[in-house]
């Protein structure tokens, strides 16, 4: 018996849970006819969810978001003293040349540059190219990395 109270309890718990959310209502969203049109439909959503379609709808498109992706490592360096000041002259270089994002980087013990947010490796080699072409004695320090924080937009 006690078995079955715990699993009606449980039960009572995510049925609550599920009406703890907070509907969208289909005043604040263009949803199809259809779901209008029928007074006993609720649509019930993450939050989240409706603000991602009110962006779409509102054509939100700078919006980024964090991803899985690549950058250009040009930088890297554990020496305490110079690495910091190194690492800050570099950037103040890039930024009149470049037209891409530029990271300062602590993971200690190192100092890192990277530079910008390219989805795919392909995107990240041909800017690496065209960097050292820009930058010619940047080619010994310059990788492709992954990188798990890279802007979407």
């Amino acid at each position: 018996m006690n078995k079955h109270i715990l699993t009606l309890s449980l039960l009572l718990a995510f049925v609550a849970m599920g009406r703890a959310q907070s509907p969208a209502s289909p005043d604040s969203l263009p949803y199809p006819q259809i779901f209008t049109d029928m007074p006993n439909v609720h649509i019930v959503q993450d939050s989240s969810i409706t603000q991602l379609m009110q962006e779409k709808i509102a054509g939100i498109s700078g919006v980024s978001k964090e991803g899985i992706g690549w950058r250009v490592q040009v930088y890297s360096s554990n020496i305490p003293v110079q690495s910091k000041s190194e690492a800050l002259t570099l950037e103040a270089k890039l930024k009149d040349a470049i037209d891409q994002p530029i990271y300062i980087l602590s993971t200690p013990p190192f100092i890192k540059v990277r530079v910008g947010d390219f989805r795919t490796q392909e995107e990240a080699l041909s800017f690496k190219n065209e960097l050292i072409g820009l930058f010619p004695e940047l080619v010994g320090d310059t990788y492709i990395v992954r990188d798990d924080h890279i802007k979407i937009r």
